[in-house]
């Protein structure tokens, strides 16, 4: 029993000469280096270890700034990869759109019942029904006074008044035509018809000058040569 006991004691002491020997932070070599302090810092106390330093925020910030700015940049070429913008058609440049003319002023846009009007102003009107006859050429006119039928409604609405002997109202109707048309078939007639007006109230003067204005302004028609007949005459 005594002799186990020495022979443990013996394995005891080698086994302590030998930790004796060895260096006790060879298995720690985190704790075997110190750190040298960063300069202008106080020592650590005795018994104290030394702050691990602390970490540069600002850098870690723009790193991070650095890498978010890059996943953008590559996750925009990755979608536009994907899915490509549409190719756009080039359109030839328009030229000058051709500029509308209005209607003059006085000449609204012709209508269905507008020559109805002025048939039944002719039909009254060869019926002698001068009255009923210039109410239609009136209305006619009166929508439109530069129709197809404005010369000869008005031809016929002077007519009307000298057939019921009211020759100042033929006259200022024969007259408006002239005026109007001067262009048309029934002008020198019509320029006839006024000077004969005149005649009929006595204005010799005006029947006269009116004659002479017939020959200077329609020399080759027929009336003209009338015109010329009743100047010879005396004007009378």
């Amino acid at each position: 029993m005594r002799q186990g006991n020495w022979k443990l004691y013996l394995v005891l002491l080698a086994v302590c000469g030998f930790l004796g020997a060895c260096d006790p932070y060879a298995y720690y070599p985190a704790r075997s280096q110190s750190v040298a302090p960063p300069p202008g810092s106080a020592p650590a106390p005795a018994g104290q270890a030394a702050p691990a330093p602390a970490p540069d925020l600002a850098r870690q910030v723009q790193d991070l700034q650095v890498r978010v700015q890059q996943l953008e940049s590559r996750l925009a070429a990755k979608e536009a990869s994907e899915y490509p913008p549409p190719a756009t058609s080039r359109r030839a440049p328009e030229g000058p759109r051709p500029k509308t003319t209005a209607a003059p002023a006085g000449y609204p846009p012709p209508a269905g019942n507008q020559e109805k009007v002025y048939v039944e102003g002719y039909r009254l009107y060869q019926k002698k029904n001068y009255a009923s006859a210039r109410d239609k050429f009136a209305k006619y006119l009166q929508s439109q006074p530069r129709g197809p039928k404005a010369p000869e409604a008005r031809y016929y609405l002077a007519f009307s008044f000298q057939h019921e002997g009211k020759h100042q109202e033929a006259a200022m109707e024969f007259n408006k035509l002239v005026t109007q048309y001067p262009k048309s078939n029934l002008a020198p007639g019509a320029m006839k018809q006024q000077a004969l007006a005149y005649k009929a109230q006595n204005q010799t003067k005006l029947y006269r000058g009116t004659l002479d204005k017939l020959v200077k302004a329609y020399p080759g028609s027929p009336e003209a040569q009338e015109a010329k007949t009743f100047l010879k005459e005396g004007g009378r």
